[in-house]
């Protein structure tokens, strides 16, 4: 029970006290609240009863409450209903004799109004789990075979969503149940044979064996024909949890043909619905019968007169191209992949990049870079920004597979030129995949290939390239260490920001990126190359950047060698506490208290020394 509910059971216990002290009755107390003409008011007492049965007991409980409940489904409105439907489910467990709760719920399986009905289903199939089967097979069994003979459309169908959940426990009744569940699966109403297919791959996995592979393969069948093009998209969803509860060759003997024939179903939304469901399906039925028989049906998936199939297909081949093998792939996917590059739908392109990606991991080296590479570079070259960053965000795993050798038929060229695309955000997916290809190739690929391309991060325009591009700093320093820093980044910085007319922006971000870089280098080496150039920037026009630089030399201190901070730093920043600009000023001050502190715990370190001497 949830910690509010005790506390309203706590509260009525004591309201229950005083009720006794007064004598009023607690139903008639909770008639009095569903009186009221405040549909909320009467929901909010409805929401109560579980503290109501503890302030009535169980015996009036039975007599009364049961009795009064029943009454308000037969006048009450549907919000009220909905509120019953769902206490129903929760009370259950505070009433021994649970059996009393069912001519409630059976009612409310009756009613038109279809969230009220999906509740009471809900809360008869939480009941049914604690039921004994005997009483299952006497009073729940019978209720649902009542709910399915009559006349209604929503009882018939509320009995179809009940039939899964008690059949296991039906006993004797179990027959009973199978066979109303066959019947109605041919009935003339659409919204019944709808509701049976919903439901009949979750029968298929409490039902027999012997009866699953007949009876109920028959049914399926015949909705999987039906006339209703909604009715076999459904069908698609069930036929998963069909197969799983199926073995090996009962599948590839009875569904397998039935899933062919949906392939080429002549509407395009149940194509639609197996190519969304593809890669379950692939799983479902294991590699062998996927790269078997329905690796053609993907293969005419992908070239399907709809885009949105296609796009389905194509990512439903990213989700399964492990069950193929690359003799499929190459055989059967890759002549219609490579049509795709020029499809009129760049969601169709986008999927197209990322699913060749990840076939590249399964396939072997050099069909990867003969056949998957030449059409990855193309798509880096269409005019939609997704489709791009689609090819970027998998181009690492290619990397894994192919090697340096990554960097030919044009890649290079086209990840410069993604450097200048206008999208901001296919730039900073260049940057984190120089990055990554940078930590995996190792120091001499990155700086024969990528570092010019890399370098542009520190004057794109877009702050969010630029701070990635210091992030993966400490990625690239780390794995190259302190000899790449102090030869080839910092001249390379050095270089960039002593050329004219360079945006102050760009100035804070590479010297933003000595604090990433200072990480690898020791407290000498950062003051032999770093501090030089911050104390240089300390005198910049531009007061951002001289504050910025206060702010890093506030954070290098403790990397720094404490004379060098006592001779050169503190100066300079002695200097910049009387500077023209109060931001400048503040900062500086900051810089020179962390000067200072770390100045004097040295100097009491030596005193210390000399003492032990």
């Amino acid at each position: 029970v949830s910690t509010q509910s005790t506390w309203d059971i706590i509260q009525f216990l004591w309201i229950k006290f005083e009720m006794t002290e007064e004598h009023i009755d607690p139903i008639e107390l909770l008639k009095e609240e569903m009186s009221t003409d405040e549909t909320t008011s009467k929901v909010n007492a409805i929401h109560r009863l579980p503290t109501v049965i503890y302030a009535l007991g169980m015996p009036a409980t039975n007599d009364k409450l049961i009795p009064f409940l029943d009454s308000l489904i037969r006048k009450e409105e549907d919000e009220v209903l909905f509120a019953i439907a769902e206490e129903l489910g929760k009370i259950h467990v505070l009433i021994e004799n649970k059996i009393v709760l069912l001519p409630l719920l059976e009612a409310l399986c009756s009613v038109d109004e279809t969230v009220v009905r999906e509740q009471a289903v809900k809360s008869l199939s939480k009941i049914v789990e604690t039921l004994p089967p005997i009483d299952v097979q006497n009073m729940y069994a019978p209720m649902v075979l009542r709910l399915s003979a009559t006349e209604t459309l929503p009882s018939r169908v509320s009995s179809i969503m009940l039939t899964t959940s008690c059949y296991k426990k039906a006993g004797t009744q179990k027959e009973k149940l199978r066979k109303r569940f066959i019947e109605l699966c041919k009935e003339e109403t659409p919204l019944i044979r709808k509701c049976c297919a919903s439901c009949i791959g979750l029968f298929s996995g409490n039902i027999e064996k012997e009866f699953l592979t007949n009876e109920l393969y028959l049914s399926f069948k015949h909705l999987t024909g039906d006339e209703q093009d909604t009715i076999r998209v459904i069908c698609i969803e069930s036929l998963i949890q069909i197969i799983k509860n199926l073995s090996k060759e009962d599948n590839q003997k009875l569904i397998l043909t039935i899933l062919l024939g949906l392939c080429e179903d002549k509407s395009w939304k149940v194509r639609l619905s197996i190519a969304k469901n593809f890669a379950d399906i692939a799983t479902a039925f294991g590699k062998e019968i996927t790269d078997g028989s329905l690796v053609v049906k993907l293969a005419g998936l992908l070239k399907d007169v709809e885009a949105d199939v296609r796009t389905a297909a194509v990512l439903s081949l990213k989700a399964c191209s492990k069950n193929i093998s690359p003799d499929k792939i190459q055989t059967h996917l890759l002549p219609p992949l490579s049509t795709l590059t020029q499809d009129a739908s760049f969601n169709v392109k986008a999927g197209l990049g990322e699913a060749l990606c990840e076939i590249s991991t399964v396939t072997k080296k050099e069909l990867a870079t003969s056949k998957i590479l030449p059409i990855l570079v193309e798509l880096l070259k269409d005019e939609h920004h997704e489709v791009k960053m689609g090819v970027l965000s998998g181009l690492q795993g290619v990397a894994i597979i192919i090697g340096s050798e990554l960097i030919s038929s044009g890649l290079l060229m086209s990840l410069s030129n993604l450097m200048k695309e206008p999208q901001w955000r296919v730039r900073l997916s260049v940057v984190n995949l120089i990055a990554n290809l940078a930590k995996e190739f190792g120091r001499d690929f990155y700086m024969k290939n990528l570092e010019p391309i890399f370098m542009q991060y520190a004057t794109d325009n877009a702050a969010s390239v630029r701070d990635a591009g210091i992030d993966k700093l400490l990625l690239i320093s780390s794995e190259f260490k302190a000899d790449w820093v102090i030869n080839a980044y910092l001249p390379k910085a050095t270089e960039i920001m002593s050329k004219e007319k360079l945006g102050y922006l760009y100035r804070m971000t590479l010297l933003n990126s000595y604090l990433s870089i200072a990480n690898v280098l020791t407290k000498e080496q950062v003051g032999l190359h770093i501090a030089p150039q911050l104390i240089k920037y300390l005198k910049d026009p531009i007061p951002n950047v001289r504050f910025c630089v206060a702010k890093l030399l506030k954070k290098l201190i403790p990397k720094i060698d404490p004379s060098t901070i006592a001779s050169k730093i503190k100066p300079a920043l002695s200097e910049m506490a009387s500077d023209s600009d109060k931001d400048v000023q503040y900062y500086a001050k900051q810089a020179l208290s962390s000067c200072q502190h770390l100045i004097n715990s040295f100097q009491l370190f030596q005193v210390d020394m000399l003492s032990i001497k």
